[in-house]
């Protein structure tokens, strides 16, 4: 008997996170020139990701992009969005909330001193009008590579 509780828990869990992973799909990406880090994701219609900006204390947890030390890499900026966050009151955590719909996209600028593979990880909660997922968290690996300073052609 206990075992097949902790089977049923342990499905349960293993659903709840299948059924996140469905509902966004990221790529990361080096762009070369000028050299910024990208991150994308493409969000299924309904479902919302919270700001980067978003004050945590609201409730819910605000997207997150830690990148690990790596001496070959010199980051220039914090990740910035590049699409525009839409805001509207949620009446589920009482306040003002910043979020994305559809797709999200943000660049940080670096400075890259030798080919290298910048690791992190990125923290994300994902709502509709109805429910909010578990916060997941996503590692990544970028591979990157020094540009010469003129303008590809």
């Amino acid at each position: 008997m206990r075992a097949a509780l902790q089977l049923l828990i342990f499905f349960s869990f293993l659903s709840t996170w299948a059924f996140g992973q469905e509902k966004i799909q990221w790529s990361f990406e080096f762009n070369p020139y000028p050299a910024s880090l990208q991150i994308s994701a493409k969000i299924e219609n309904s479902w919302h990701l919270y700001a980067l900006d978003l004050d945590p204390s609201i409730g819910p947890v605000p997207t997150q992009i830690v990148l690990e030390k790596n001496k070959a890499v010199q980051v220039l900026n914090a990740f910035e969005a590049t699409t525009k966050a839409k805001q509207s009151y949620d009446p589920n955590f009482g306040a003002e909330v910043s979020y994305f719909e559809n797709s999200f996209e943000a660049r940080n600028s670096v400075k890259v001193k030798k080919p290298t593979t910048v690791k992190g990880e990125l923290t994300y909660m994902l709502c509709d009008d109805k429910r909010c997922l578990p916060p997941q968290t996503v590692p990544f690996e970028i591979k990157v590579t020094p540009q010469k300073l003129e303008k590809p052609n």
